[in-house]
């Protein structure tokens, strides 16, 4: 718990000066998902199943959205994700600090319709997506993709996810 306060500490501090100065209005467009939502799924190619719970919190005077992402047991993939939008106000930016030691970026162009993707940063090998896809007012789902050609992306994991009741 302490390193993922430390983690959490560091990465804000970063980023606190960026977001301070983005307009909070266009992070408005991230209060779908705020509050805690129960996660299942599974990785196609193996047909392995996994669950997750995810929480979504509105931080820094409104101005990020932070994410924490729990695999359940007997998974073990656990992250803080924090959400902003860009400087210059044309779309967004992530960075996700994860238990195994990883700290990536990606960017975002904003909802398209119902789905918001998120792309990896050209240093993430292979490339990576994250896709969400809103279902209802109530449920989205969360699509993991890989590339390693950044072209053809194949889906690497998949959850549904349910918002959970108050």
């Amino acid at each position: 718990m302490l390193v993922r306060v430390v983690v959490l500490g560091v990465v804000v501090m970063m980023l606190a000066p960026v977001a301070a100065a983005a307009p909070q209005r266009s992070m408005a467009a991230m209060d779908y998902f705020a509050g805690r939502w129960d996660c299942a799924g599974s990785f196609p190619a193996t047909g392995k199943t996994i669950a997750s719970t995810i929480r979504f919190d509105r931080d820094l005077d409104g101005k990020v959205m932070v994410k924490h992402h729990d695999d359940l047991p007997p998974a073990g993939y656990h992250a803080i994700e924090i959400w902003m939008p860009q400087p210059d106000g044309h779309g967004f930016r992530e960075v996700i600090a994860d238990n195994f030691g990883g700290l990536r970026t990606y960017h975002s162009d904003g909802w398209k319709g119902g789905t918001l993707s998120w792309q990896g940063a050209a240093d993430i090998e292979p490339s990576q997506r994250f896709v969400y896809a809103k279902v209802d007012r109530e449920t989205f789902r969360l699509d993991w993709d890989v590339s390693k050609d950044r072209m053809h992306y194949k889906l690497g994991d998949t959850l549904t996810c349910k918002r959970r009741s108050a």
